[in-house]
Formats: structure tokens, sequence, C-alpha cells
């Protein structure tokens, strides 16, 4: 297959592979061919074979896009995180800004599912707008520590902005497992919390942060705790893909910040 991004040859090896993987079964069954297909070709060349599969997709034809990014969706074995680290570099290499960004795209690595059941009853029985007034009132920590386990984003943005509030309730609220994503996105949007170490730590740490976020945060972590995302096997292929590569002895990405 030719590596020639969105040149004529690349596109036709586009839309071979979508054909192909058509014929196959829909879910697990073609996830794993087209991760095998991209992890067949050079780094360089799958990126070409993506950057092309993303500009037939903006002229109207969304087929082949749609069929290389279920590879990317939930990676597994046939696409490891080194793969895709390397396949990460070569878009950033190459300037596939469309690439990059389709990389990071992918769902955090476990999804959130809502409880069962309700650890507090009592906070259990309060509106919305009476948690979110709590949270904005000063004194109580043990209110705020129970508003925070709830996890409801609308009411984690209200408590980021309590002057009352300690780094470590906010590093409890980023490690909480399950999590909502909209959560951590929150703790990211508050600058305060967001350039303390220990919080960004939690957050890349948390399997319910999207890949897209984690990115921002891993240029704020020590070499150490890049490896340490690296080795983790709970975290989504693509973040690990990222921390590696940012770790010293690898070659380095480009800034996941832009």
């Amino acid at each position: 297959m030719t590596a020639a991004p969105g040149h004529p040859p690349a596109l036709a090896d586009a839309r071979a592979l979508a054909r192909r993987l058509g014929a196959l079964e829909e879910g697990a069954i073609r996830a794993r061919a087209a991760a095998r297909a991209l992890a067949a070709l050079a780094p360089g060349a799958a990126a070409g074979l993506l950057e092309a599969a993303l500009r037939a997709a903006a002229g109207g034809e969304p087929e082949p896009a749609a069929a290389l990014a279920q590879a990317l969706l939930v990676p597994g074995p046939d696409l490891g995180y080194e793969a895709l680290a390397a396949l990460y570099a070569a878009a950033a290499d190459a300037g596939l800004d469309d690439v990059r960004r389709l990389l990071l795209s992918a769902p955090p690595r476990l999804a959130w599912q809502p409880p069962r059941d309700r650890a507090d009853a009592r906070l259990a029985r309060l509106t919305l707008g009476h948690k979110k007034a709590l949270a904005r009132r000063p004194g109580d920590p043990d209110l705020l520590a129970r508003l925070a386990a709830e996890g409801d984003p609308a009411v984690v943005r209200e408590l980021l902005r309590n002057p009352h509030l300690t780094e470590e309730l906010v590093v409890r609220i980023a490690a909480r497992r399950p999590c909502r994503p909209e959560t951590l996105r929150c703790l990211h949007e508050e600058r305060r919390w967001r350039a303390r170490p220990a919080v960004a730590r939690a957050i890349a740490h948390n399997p319910y942060a999207e890949p897209a976020l984690v990115a921002k945060l891993l240029p704020r972590l020590s070499p150490r705790e890049l490896s340490d995302l690296a080795e983790d096997g709970a975290l989504h292929a693509m973040v690990r893909a990222l921390a590696a590569s940012l770790a010293p002895g690898r070659a380095p990405a480009a800034a996941a910040e832009s």
C-alpha cells in the first residue's frame, strides 16, 4: 500500500480495505481486522491511509473512514500502544492534524454507568439546585466531601470554585472510580486545580478520563510519572502510547496540547 497522504493511490487502498472489512461481521471481528490491517503497515503508510479516508469522508464518502475508525475506538492487542505511538508520531511528523485528532478522539478506557444504589440517602433527596448551593457554601468539610463523592459535574463545578476546597478532596474526585468523564473535564477547566501535579496525576491514571483530556496533562508530569502511565495496563492504549513517547529514552511526540 502507498503512503502518499491524500493521493489517489492511498484513497484507492482505503476504499479496497473498507470493502474487505465490510464483508465481515460488524463489531469485534471487523474492528480486529481493521486493527491488524493498520498494524501491518509502516506507521507513515497507515497515517497516509487514515488521512485519505478522512478526506474522502469530508467529500461525502464516509465508508473508508468509518471502517478504519473501528480499529481506533477500542484498541486491542492487534494495535497495541507502541504501534499507536508510532502512528501518532508519523501523523505529527507529516502534519496530518486530522489523523492526530482522530487518534485522540477515542472514548475512555472504561465507560461510566450510573450506580444502582445511592450511597448518600440524604443528598439523594435534594434537588440539583440545592446541591449546587451547598457546594458553594463555606464551612462543613464533611458535606463538601459527600457532595464530591456523588460526582455530578454540575455540582463539582461549583465545588471547585469554593475557596474552602482542599487539594486532598480534589485529588479524591479525580481518582474516583467510576467517574463521569464530564466531571474530570470540570477539573481540567479550572486552572487553579489542573496546575496541581497531584491532580493532574490522578486524572491521568483514571481509566474514565478521555484520551484527549489526558494528552493535555502529560507535559505537566515528571519522567517517572510518564513511565508509570506507559506501564499502566488499566489505561487506554492511546494514553499509554503518548506517555511512552514523552518519557525519556523514547522518541518525543509532537506536543499533545495543540
